[in-house]
């Protein structure tokens, strides 16, 4: 009789957990007999409280440097509601009747390769759900880095991935032909699932036949859609074991999500380091300021909120926000502060009092920093692991922006004076209206709009290079979808904005009339959005030099701001004010 094929998933266990060291540590030393080995391993298999699966005798428990253990479980299901459903409707002699009761079946195979110290495992039925917390997020897709030669070959079928900004959501990408990654680069999306094409030179590697170009899918777990033997599966575990000590060929994420569930040790450090840095200079309002921000992820909800609460305390404006808390709780002692940022709901509201947003004070936070030699981002209650590799793209990527895309048309210094201090010293300039602060349907088109024949300029102006700039940009993206929508449709928007502005005194009679007004955006000028920044840094610094700014949550909101309004087909620039 042929021996049975089956296609495969093979994980890999990691040590980033005290339960996963220990089996490490039990297995990796010689002197131990097979019966702890197994205790050991045994503890990975934890369901609901209890140890369910048992060991199974192979004929052979070794195979090459691979020590091998199976674990299967058989447990009874439950009767499923649909069998209620047709109970009255079928004769006692009914199979649906006789068979009242049925079973899962499930296994979880472990190799343990002896020399390299390394534990793999494959699962059948539901026993992924037991090993899911104790596998490598990313080792499918680790693999595929060193499969592939370079990022031109074109190789992806399908990518699911997911974003860093704006949420963490989900995109699912289907390709027609064959893509590189060069071709489906989104900068700063991670990717978390990939099926490509093994070719030839592929197939070799893994050592599989190359008859015929076979697809692998890639996540936190290799698989290839070609059936293999028992022994075969072992022989693909090892080559995997090979090929994952090399050196990547190519950097397929430049951005790691920290996994909670996986690395909850990890997360938990990053936790305390964070919360206690904060704690630390919870008496620095300089430092705060220049390194904590509080968003909500839906940006757009929360920015335009009306009013924000907090432990029955009401607060107005979101860019003195985390001041006002931070001065609410800095007369606590600190493990009463730390408890309060942790578990405190800051919620927004409309001005009719609906929920906007709502979350604990720490997952508003955005704060990127360094952890042992490592960089992080903090967004939203979840860490991003960052490369260097990804630092030099985003400093590369931005400074051509800059370069190609830098506009001169705010040419007064900003000194020692607020932002509409600022904004208002344009008033009264040809072509130039001030619209600071009005904001119909909670959205500011910008801060000075100029125009002159052929364009309209809407100038948004900041001060901070920092991580607010994920709250400006996701505002000139908003305010350049409104104005497109509205110059396409009733100008029901620049209409509101006109009767908005008369009616503030310091913004009155900046032009005659509201068909003046709309008669600027009727005549085919081009609309071009502009971020004018002011560094608020004390050594002197300039953006065609991005490299000497320090904050990457900026930079990649930055990027991110270029790719999205040249979806929206608007030329977007960058200018940077003086101080003197």
């Amino acid at each position: 009789m042929s021996e049975k094929k089956w296609q495969v998933s093979i994980y890999t266990i990691h040590q980033l957990t005290k339960k996963t060291q220990d089996v490490y540590e039990v297995l990796g030393d010689s002197n131990n007999s097979r019966i702890e080995k197994v205790k050991e391993i045994y503890k990975l298999l934890e369901v609901e409280g209890r140890y369910k699966y048992k060991l199974q005798d192979l004929e052979n428990l070794r195979h090459g440097e691979f020590e091998l253990f199976l674990f299967y479980r058989k447990h009874l299901k439950g009767v499923p509601p649909w069998k209620e459903f047709f109970e009255n409707h079928v004769t006692a002699n009914s199979a649906i009747k006789k068979i009242p009761k049925s079973y899962n079946e499930s296994f979880v195979f472990f190799l343990y390769h002896t020399k390299k110290e390394k534990l793999y495992a494959i699962s059948g039925g539901y026993g992924f759900f037991v090993i899911d917390k104790h596998i490598v997020g990313d080792f499918g897709i680790e693999i595929l880095s060193r499969l592939v030669k370079d990022k031109g070959d074109k190789v992806l079928q399908y990518a699911r991935e997911i974003g860093l900004t704006s949420g963490i959501s989900g995109t699912s990408k289907i390709f027609r032909k064959e893509y590189n990654f060069h071709q489906n680069r989104n900068f700063g999306n991670v990717y978390k699932e990939i099926l490509a094409t093994a070719d030839k030179d592929i197939l070799r590697k893994l050592g599989l036949p190359v008859d015929e170009i076979k697809k692998c899918l890639v996540k936190d777990s290799f698989k290839i859609n070609h059936s293999i033997t028992y022994i075969g599966m072992i022989n693909l575990v090892n080559k995997l074991d090979s090929i994952i000590d090399n050196e990547a060929n190519i950097i397929v994420n430049d951005i790691k999500t920290i996994d909670s569930r996986r690395n909850s040790e990890l997360v938990d450090s990053l936790n305390t380091y964070v919360l206690e840095t904060i704690w630390g200079n919870r008496q620095n309002e300089e430092w705060l300021i220049g390194n904590i921000e509080l968003q909500h992820e839906n940006l757009e909800k929360y920015t335009f909120a009306y009013e924000y609460r907090c432990n029955r305390n009401i607060y107005n404006n979101s860019a003195i926000l985390l001041m006002q808390l931070i001065e609410e709780f800095r007369v606590f002692e600190k493990g009463r502060f730390i408890k309060y940022l942790q578990r405190s709901q800051l919620r927004a509201f409309d001005s009719e009092s609906q929920l906007l947003t709502h979350a604990t004070i720490f997952n508003h936070i955005i704060y990127e920093f360094d952890y042992n030699e490592e960089s992080y981002f903090l967004i939203n209650g979840k860490y991003h692991q960052i490369s260097n590799n990804f630092k030099d793209l985003l400093n590369e990527s931005c400074k051509d922006f800059i370069i190609q895309n830098y506009d001169n048309g705010l040419d007064k210094p900003w000194g020692n004076i607020r932002e509409g201090e600022y904004n208002l010293e344009y008033k009264g300039e040809d072509n130039t209206i001030v619209l600071d602060t009005i904001v119909p349907e909670n959205i500011e088109l910008c801060d000075i709009l100029k125009y002159d024949e052929d364009n309209i300029y809407l100038y948004h102006v900041k001060k901070g290079f920092n991580g607010s700039m994920r709250d400006l940009t996701n505002q000139v993206f908003i305010a350049g979808n409104r104005i497109l929508e509205d110059i396409k449709s009733d100008y029901s928007y620049l209409k509101s904005l006109y009767s908005k502005m008369e009616n503030k005194d310091r913004y009155r009679g900046q032009i005659d009339s509201e068909e003046d007004f709309l008669e600027i955006f009727k005549q085919s000028r081009k609309l071009i959005l502009v971020l004018a920044v002011k560094d608020d840094s004390t050594r002197d610094r300039e953006l065609q030099n991005i490299e000497s700014f320090s904050s990457n949550i900026a930079k990649f909101a930055l990027n991110e701001l270029v790719s999205n309004m040249r979806n929206l087909g608007l030329e977007f620039r960058i200018t940077q004010i003086r101080s003197s």
